[in-house]
């Protein structure tokens, strides 16, 4: 029995030992198969596979199968790989190094598993990143090298970091202009940084709209400008707010109304009938105006009703938002301008605006508050009540009298007393009453007016989509009352990117714009031509109506309620771009850009305003039916209504391949493209009679005929519109080429073909190229100026090229219409429009640029000097033509012009400590102009005063004068000297009797900027300068009351200078002054001595445009000073990452030519001076 027991005992020990021997073969079979395995050996050549591509051949090679999740791998990404026959254990090690994802080799299979999270302590650590100098970096990259964990400084340069303890933790700061640097954690949780700059690091980049280039690799010619270095707040445009801010690019304000356009040139002027603007760029895509160009507006403006519509309008970014900006560049040369082709010759503008950023989402605010000064009789040179009743006493005791006699004033009351209508104590007490009454119009027609901008955003995104989205409310109320703008706006931008090599980006914009203005009764003019001795209103506080001299009764506030002019403007803004990194250094890119925008404008006049009196003939409700002069009357009802409404559609489309590739010290970059571009526009102006707002808006029944003679009514022509219909279309071909070598040496070219429309049939016209060179050298970058800090950067740039421009407002065919029917023959008339210019060719600009970039004096001073000379070559003209060819001019490609000049920039850091920063900028640029080509003369002193008359040798925008000889010392009538003005030549040019008397356009400007720091206090101050260009003085006599053939004195119903408190009274004056006497009809009378001797001139309107009433139109304006606050993290980090507050004022002074008397020579030919703005704004992040 014992021996039983031990016997099974002993077998079941055996057969343990038996099963744990299985087990352990069993093992040991397979830790001996996984061992092989991790020995066998992998060969992979190529030096990038993707994850699948690498397991495929794992498989072939050693017959191990991957094994994964595709939620914790991506299998087409991309690994580095090169391996010869290395060990499988060596291959799986680096591929994996650094992801979340360990191996396990298991019989034929390798099984990818994600790693077990350890619990590890946190990590607490913050720091402050400052200069060498000890001033504060915000913005410094802070990260933690090897993981891609991270943050950046606040604005104080503090920075806090929460991450998990990790060994051998090193943290990594990187700064644009500083040296990266790599600190190692060695358990201390605060880690204050020091960087240092290095000039090797700063990539500056060139947006030119068709791709984004290193500036050490261009040699053209650019200037750019940040949006945080503007002031805008919402009462000015931001043209304005560009003014003095990049060199050779010129800004002129026109006006001082609201919602009016400014003038802008770039390196002046290139073009006679064609635009003159620049192009403007919005993210790729060219912006067109909302209006066609019509070169008659250049001459014609204000004439017409149609043309106080356009007048506010607006330009091509005037629906941009100013908030959504991130830059602007200017593009001046060939080098940078050729890609554009035919629409680059007058300059390019692109603009970036703001995308969204990596991180969580932020949301941010801006506002701000305005107040303006309201309008004065301060420094318009105007006389009181006071003044100009004695001017008119004068004159009526020296025998002036009026053209027409007019009902008012001094002369009313002088002629009634001596007709003996009033007794000599009621003349005198009119008098006295005129003389007191002193009716301040500026004060009645301005306001100070308050105005309010806000804009709000919100961004955010992640490593593979980020977006940015704003809305914007715009209230800007002018100081003229009646002159205001509403617009309101919004911006949407996605970017998103798939597999890293997918990149999609969307915008969208749109804006709505209500702009309310004037009529013809403008404040400022009526201000500022009106007799202060008229009242505005009665002693008992109703309505002053005074009797015009064409026998209606006037009132100015009146006639502003019943008149007026508003335009909306509508636009939407779309742009899509994809773009695929192929790999190899090739991209391929598309964009397509669609815009489209609305303007519809209406002005009119009531049936009881005085205009519409003088139409229909008597006062609003004067007679009824069955009177005669009802009877007779053109417009018994209803006053008028005059619509414009343009429609403009232009898309882009553009396709290019990029390639760049960087071998050893070469880098190389070429790209070819493609682009498709149409615009068009169409509308229509028109004008009704009868209309009746203030009954439903309505239209009373014009009579076609009127009298007992049935005469045709005028008016009920007036009722067929004038269409627009304009439409340019072009297909384009374009490359550019760059090589740099060792960051030293670089080269640069580009050339576009471009097919228009737009062109004539001469097929050699058509793809003829743009092209450019360029070259630039960094001498700084030469080995033989390291180790030394007074020339810390130099670079030279030459660049050639042919620039040109289309002129959209002409064409090559022969434009005709018909016309309603004769009333008399009773057929159809056809008028000619434009006649055909077949060979019609775009005009061409050849371009030299030379220019340095310099830095020394340890980057404390930069800047750029640069030289250019550009020729216009088959520039488009006009020539006269015989009238019977139906119209009487012509155009052709018949002229030369050239421009050349310099432009200056650069930057200074005076002082710059920790607490306290001074820095200083400033650009000037100087254009000189001239007329090469011979064009034909006028024989109309008219157009050689008013700048609108071309001559080869002289400048664009010259003017001529009148020689004065003094005054006549019998009577201080003016002399003017007429020597020449005789012959049969100078019949046919006015400027061989004429003196050039300089040019309109300045031909130097220069922009200062300042600006302090002491720890978060900011304060920055902007001027303007510009001169070189000259004007007539305004004549304190209208010219527009003699050139009819009045001999006399001024109309009582206007104003007078102040300048003639100074006028010749007595023989002798005429030492002292060169003003002339007040005009009767023995020194006014008409002169002719011209060669045709029923031409006649008279004496005030020439001595109004001669040489003694020229004026250099210098000015140096202070466009704005600013005072802000950046308020500390500390106080705000609670409820928002950054709160500032700034106050500002705009247009606080300026200094002028002393013969402007402190007007402003800006706008001194009549229009509305800009005012002053104060303004409080605020801006804050969450």
């Amino acid at each position: 029995m014992r021996w039983l027991f031990m016997r099974n005992f002993e077998l079941r020990k055996l057969l343990k030992i038996m099963k744990l021997s299985v087990i352990l073969l069993l093992v040991s079979m397979h830790l001996a198969v996984a061992n092989v395995g991790a020995q066998a050996k992998v060969t992979i050549e190529a030096k990038t596979v993707t994850y699948l591509e690498l397991f495929n051949q794992i498989k072939q090679q050693t017959g191990f199968t991957v094994v994964y999740s595709n939620n914790e791998l991506d299998k087409y990404k991309t690994v580095e790989a090169g391996f010869v026959k290395s060990d499988l254990k060596a291959v799986l090690d680096k591929i994996f190094v650094g992801t979340r994802l360990v191996y396990e080799i298991m019989d034929e299979f390798i099984v990818l598993k994600v790693a077990p999270d350890e619990k590890k302590k946190a990590l607490n650590i913050i720091g402050l990143v400052t200069d060498k100098s000890n001033v504060p970096l915000p913005g410094v990259t802070v990260v933690v090298k090897g993981l891609s964990v991270g943050t950046a400084t606040d604005q104080h340069g503090r920075y806090r970091l929460n991450i998990p303890e990790v060994k051998n933790l090193s943290l990594l700061f990187s700064f644009i202009g500083m040296k990266t640097q790599e600190v190692k954690y060695v358990g201390k949780d605060t880690i204050n940084v020091v960087m240092e700059e290095d000039s090797k690091t700063v990539e500056e980049v060139v947006v030119t709209g068709y791709q984004t280039i290193k500036k050490r690799s261009m040699a053209g010619s650019t200037s750019s400008v940040k949006a945080e270095d503007l002031l805008l707040n919402g009462t000015q445009t931001l043209e304005q707010a560009l003014q003095g801010k990049l060199p050779g690019v010129a800004i002129v304000n026109q006006s001082g109304l609201t919602g009016t356009r400014q003038k802008v040139r770039v390196r002046g002027t290139s073009t006679l009938v064609g635009n003159a603007e620049p192009v403007w760029v919005v993210d790729g895509i060219i912006q067109e105006d909302p209006l066609p160009f019509n070169s008659n507006d250049l001459t014609n403006m204000g004439d017409t009703d149609v043309d106080m519509i356009k007048n506010f309008v607006g330009g091509a970014i005037s629906w941009l938002n100013p908030n959504d900006i991130e830059d602007i560049t200017v593009l001046k040369d060939a080098s940078s301008t050729a890609i554009y082709g035919v629409k680059a010759a007058n300059g390019v503008i692109v603009i970036t605006t703001k995308k969204g950023e990596r991180g969580r989402m932020s949301l941010g605010y801006s506002g701000s508050f305005s107040f303006s000064a309201k309008m004065t009789y301060n420094k318009l040179e105007l006389m009181n009540s006071k003044q100009r009743v004695e001017a008119s006493r004068e004159a009526y005791e020296k025998g002036s009298v009026l053209k027409t006699e007019e009902p008012i004033g001094y002369m009313a009351l002088a002629l009634a007393y001596k007709r003996r209508e009033i007794s000599y104590d009621e003349f005198n007490s009119g008098v006295k009453k005129l003389e007191t009454n002193n009716t301040d119009w500026f004060d009645i027609l301005f306001q100070t007016p308050f105005s309010h901008n806000h804009s709000i955003s919100v961004s955010g995104g992640n490593a593979k989509t980020t977006y940015r989205a704003s809305i914007g409310v715009n209230n800007a109320n002018n100081t003229a009352k009646g002159n205001s703008q509403k617009s309101y706006s919004g911006n949407v931008n996605v970017s998103t990117t798939f597999w890293d090599q997918l990149y999609i980006t969307f915008g969208l914009s749109g804006n709505v714009s209500k702009t309310k203005a004037f009529n013809a009764a403008n404040p400022y003019s009526y201000a500022s031509t009106t007799n202060r001795a008229i009242p505005c209103y009665n002693e008992d506080g109703s309505l002053h109506f005074y009797r015009t001299s064409g026998g209606g009764f006037y009132n100015i506030l009146h006639e502003l309620h019943n008149s007026g002019n508003r335009n909306t403007s509508n636009s939407i803004n779309s742009n899509f771009s994809i773009r695929w990194v192929m790999g190899h250094g090739l991209t391929l890119s598309s964009i397509i850009g669609y815009n489209y925008s609305t303007s519809f404008g209406e002005s009119w006049y009531t049936e009881q305003s005085n205009n519409i009196r003088n139409i229909r003939g008597y006062e609003f409700g004067e007679y009824g039916p069955g009177d005669v002069l009802y009877i007779e009357s053109p417009l018994p009802y209803g006053g008028t209504l005059t619509v414009n409404e343009t429609r403009n559609n232009n898309y882009t489309w553009r396709n290019q391949l990029e390639f760049v590739k960087t071998f050893d010290r070469h880098v190389i970059n070429v790209m070819l493209g493609q682009e498709a571009r149409s615009n068009k526009y169409d509308g229509y102006s028109q004008t009704n009679y009868g209309y009746m707002p203030d009954r439903g808006k309505s239209f009373a029944e014009v009579p076609p005929v009127i009298g007992e003679d049935k005469r045709v009514n005028m008016y009920t022509q007036g009722n067929s519109p004038q269409l627009v219909d304009r439409k340019a279309n072009y297909v384009s071909f374009y490359g550019n080429f760059s090589y740099m070598f060792d960051d030293r040496y670089a080269i640069n070219g580009s050339i576009r073909t471009d097919a228009s429309n737009r062109f004539g049939q001469d097929k050699s016209a058509r793809f003829q190229p743009v092209w450019s060179i360029g070259l630039r050298w960094n001498l700084g970058r030469e080995h033989w100026l390291e180790g030394q800090n007074l020339l810390n950067d130099i670079s030279f740039r030459a660049s050639y090229g042919w620039q040109g421009n289309v002129a959209e407002n002409v064409g090559p065919d022969l434009i005709a219409k018909i016309e309603r029917i004769n009333t008399v023959t009773g057929e159809y008339k056809m008028t000619i429009s434009r006649l055909p210019t077949p060979g019609l060719k775009w005009e061409k600009n050849k371009s030299i640029n030379l220019g340095v970039d310099f830095s020394i004096l340890d980057r404390r001073v930069n800047g750029t000097f640069e030289y250019y000379y550009k020729s216009t070559e088959d520039m488009i003209t006009e020539r006269k033509v015989p009238y019977e060819n139906g119209v009487t001019t012509l155009t052709l490609n018949g002229g030369n012009m050239t421009n050349s000049g310099w432009d200056l920039s650069f930057s200074f850091v005076p002082v710059r400590t920790k607490d306290f920063v001074w820095s200083l900028s400033m650009n000037t640029s100087r254009a000189n102009n001239k007329l090469k080509s011979t064009l034909e003369p006028t024989g109309k002193w008219t157009e050689a005063v008013s700048g609108g008359f071309n001559k080869e040798g002289y400048p664009v925008s010259s003017f001529w004068a009148f020689r004065f000889k003094g005054l006549n010392p019998e009577n201080g009538a003016p002399m003017i000297d007429f020597t020449g003005a005789n012959t049969e030549s100078a019949e046919l040019d006015v400027t061989q009797y004429m003196k050039h008397a300089g040019k309109l356009e300045a031909d130097f400007t220069a922009g200062l900027s300042t600006s302090f720091r002491f720890k978060n206090l900011f304060l920055s101050a902007n001027f303007y300068l510009s001169t070189g260009n000259q004007k007539f003085l305004a004549s304190p006599y209208s010219e527009k009351l003699f050139a009819s053939g009045a001999n006399t004195m001024a109309s009582e119903y206007q104003n007078l200078s102040s300048q003639l408190v100074n006028r010749w009274r007595k023989p002798g004056d005429e030492n002292f002054t060169n003003i002339p006497s007040l005009p009767n009809p023995e020194t006014s009378a008409a002169l002719r001595p011209f060669y045709n001797k029923y031409t006649t001139i008279y004496p005030y309107d020439a001595w109004a445009y001669s040489d003694i009433r020229v004026a250099d139109a210098w000015y140096l304006r202070c466009n704005n000073i600013s005072l802000s606050y950046q308020v500390p993290r500390e106080w705000t980090k609670s409820f928002a990452r950054s709160v500032s507050f700034s106050c500002s004022v705009s247009n606080p002074f300026q200094i002028v030519s002393k013969d402007f008397h402190g007007r402003d020579p800006e706008v001194a030919s009549g229009a509305q001076p800009l005012s002053r703005h104060f303004s409080f704004s605020m801006s804050m992040s969450f």
